[in-house]
């Protein structure tokens, strides 16, 4: 007897699109977070704003949302150690960079090998003549 496949039934996080962006309100309502908490994130720089302006507030694009998302859920494991989360946000950026330079080097180093394979197989050494060779005489 064969189950019949169902959807998920878990809830989607709302992934905003990478063009929109978003007031410091609007924001708060998607993360479920308070407006003052994210402005306790800004100032401890954990959280950066895509825009401030004095006279209409801090505005925050899809990026600042996915970076809310992890302060928040670092904050479940660490507490209220915001410069344990600092660190942790730091070092997690670190190691983002460092693993995209490895794969740049490794498809360049992919590349570089396929190109010498390829000559190496169309042009062949040359041969020297024993006879012309003054050590071997």
């Amino acid at each position: 007897m064969a189950i019949a496949p169902t959807r998920s039934r878990e809830i989607q996080l709302f992934d905003p699109p990478p063009d929109a962006v978003y007031t410091i309100e609007a924001t708060s309502h998607l993360v479920n977070v308070s407006r003052r908490t994210i402005l306790v994130y800004c100032k401890h720089r954990l959280l950066f704003p895509a825009t401030a302006t004095r006279d209409h507030g801090y505005y925050f694009d899809g990026d600042g949302i996915r970076a809310l998302r992890r302060i928040e859920a670092l904050r479940t494991v660490c507490g209220d150690d915001l410069a344990g989360i600092k660190i942790i946000l730091d070092l997690t950026a670190a190691l983002e960079r460092l693993q995209s330079d490895v794969r740049l080097l490794s498809r360049t180093t992919a590349i570089r090998s396929a190109k010498e394979k390829a000559g190496a197989s169309t042009i062949r050494p040359r041969r020297r003549n024993m006879e012309s060779n003054p050590r071997r005489k």
